[in-house]
């Protein structure tokens, strides 16, 4: 297999002393001696291109996510999905429901202490979430979205916005519309900003302020988890 590019590093280094299980359609990041069941953590990748040899599980910026929370404490998971364009996000936001509900169905996992993270394009198959807020989802996290103009928020479930400064024009202003919108119904927001991150700023930007606005919003996600 070819050797992973370099920019998909993830900025923080995170020693992992749990397991890793493989399952259909996800990875399980467990913490070591792990009792549960645990909160978990649903890691929502953008998409890649089919031709792209590696796949979202194998990518070092999700396994980080997943294994800087386990270290935390709570359950890791990375989804892996066949979603190569946003003309798939329909389809593919069906199957994350049917991944999130496996997911909840994890002996290791608390089915009513469940966060989504969506990363970039990602956060085009969460939308049923801002308008419907469960009560086991605990938290949505969306990192760097791109965002549905059309997806409805209702008061529900908190949510954590990753917001990067140098972010093109065209999908910054879905991203404030969002939080307008959310702003709007009294939603319960919390934004992360990183002034001179780029999108991707996780793996692109090697920077102490890339590294405190991750370990930021994994603080304000697994909070919401434990409370």
């Amino acid at each position: 297999m070819p050797q992973l590019p370099h920019e998909l590093e993830f900025v923080v280094g995170v020693p992992f002393s749990g397991t890793t299980e493989q399952r259909d359609g996800f990875d399980v990041y467990l913490p070591a001696g792990a009792g549960g069941p645990l909160p978990a953590v649903v890691v929502v990748p953008g998409p890649a291109p089919a031709a792209y040899p590696f796949r979202p599980r194998q990518w070092p910026v999700y396994q980080g996510y997943s294994r800087l929370v386990a270290e935390r404490g709570v359950v890791g998971v990375v989804v892996d999905q066949p979603y190569h364009g946003v003309a798939d996000a329909a389809a593919q936001a069906a199957e994350l429901a049917r991944v999130v509900a496996a997911v909840r169905a994890l002996d290791e996992v608390d089915a009513e202490r469940v966060a989504v993270w969506a990363f970039s394009g990602g956060a085009l198959l969460v939308g049923r979430w801002l308008g419907e807020s469960p009560e086991w989802l605990r938290c949505l996290a969306l990192s760097y979205p791109l965002v549905d103009p059309a997806d409805e928020v209702r008061l529900g479930r908190p949510l954590v916005v990753t917001r990067v400064g140098r972010e093109l024009p065209e999908r910054q202003v879905t991203v404030d519309g969002l939080l307008e919108r959310a702003k709007g119904v009294r939603a319960a927001v919390q934004v992360v900003d990183v002034p001179d991150g780029q999108h991707a700023f996780d793996v692109l930007d090697h920077t102490e302020q890339s590294r405190a606005a991750v370990v930021e919003a994994v603080d304000l996600v697994l909070a919401y988890l434990k409370a």
